[in-house]
């Protein structure tokens, strides 16, 4: 991943205006920074490397779509018909990995640094607009994003205003239906459901056993088996719970 890392870096300074190699670098930032960065603060760093570099890209974008202030007021959907299909789909990918980069610093700066940022508004907007252009990437991965924003954000005004806690399983359930083959999906709505609906307890269970006995798909390895691994860990908790609630007192 560190050879891959400085390659996507060396691509975007030798093609700045390539939307390709500008998402490429992210993707991999992310990587490296959730797979294969054990130290805290060096995984903070290239989650922060890719932010910045996030801003330059979104400069390539603007220039595309008549200027920074046509970039910023452009509607998601506005914005997918100003683009070619091959822009809008770099664009997409460029707003996901942009956004799991955000969330992934998020993580680690701190609630209080991630509000001061506006995160929660940016992760929104950049999700939005992924969607509106390509809602392939990642097999439904803005779909995903977002359905975990309203399932757990606080609804804050003037800061995260739009959470709706209602859409988060709609959300997941479309992506479960739209791109059933990704192992994500299935324990997004196990999660949903966990947390939004438990008259429908029994349903999230068992689509979150399906994700902890999933094989992993061989050209994700590591981030299926992270799923893989979550999942056994959520599925281990939910059985605790529901047998200390039968023990007797």
């Amino acid at each position: 991943i560190g050879a891959a890392v400085a390659g996507y870096r060396e691509a975007v300074a030798a093609a700045p205006e390539s939307l390709e190699a500008q998402w490429k670098l992210q993707r991999a930032l992310w990587f490296a920074g959730d797979f294969a960065t054990p130290d805290p603060e060096k995984s903070r760093a290239l989650h922060e490397e890719a932010i910045e570099a996030a801003e330059a890209a979104y400069a390539v974008l603007a220039r595309r779509v008549g200027g920074v202030d046509a970039l910023a007021s452009a509607t998601p959907e506005a914005l997918a018909a100003a683009l070619s299909p091959a822009d809008r789909s770099d664009a997409a990918h460029l707003y996901f990995w942009s956004a799991v980069n955000l969330g992934a610093w998020s993580r680690l700066a701190g609630l209080l640094r991630a509000v001061r940022a506006g995160v929660a508004n940016r992760l929104h907007e950049a999700t939005l607009r992924s969607i509106a252009l390509d809602p392939d990437v990642e097999q439904g991965g803005a779909i995903r994003l977002l359905s975990r924003l309203h399932s757990e954000l606080p609804r804050v005004p003037l800061l995260s205003g739009w959470v709706d806690h209602a859409r988060a399983i709609p959300l997941a359930e479309r992506a479960l239906a739209e791109y059933p083959a990704h192992p994500g999906n299935a324990y997004l709505l196990g999660l949903a459901l966990l947390s939004h609906s438990p008259a429908r307890r029994a349903e999230a269970l068992v689509l979150v056993e399906r994700t902890a006995n999933l094989a992993p798909r061989s050209d994700h390895l590591v981030e299926d088996e992270a799923i893989r691994i979550a999942a056994r860990d959520l599925l281990q908790e939910e059985l605790r719970a529901s047998s200390s609630t039968r023990s007797p007192s």
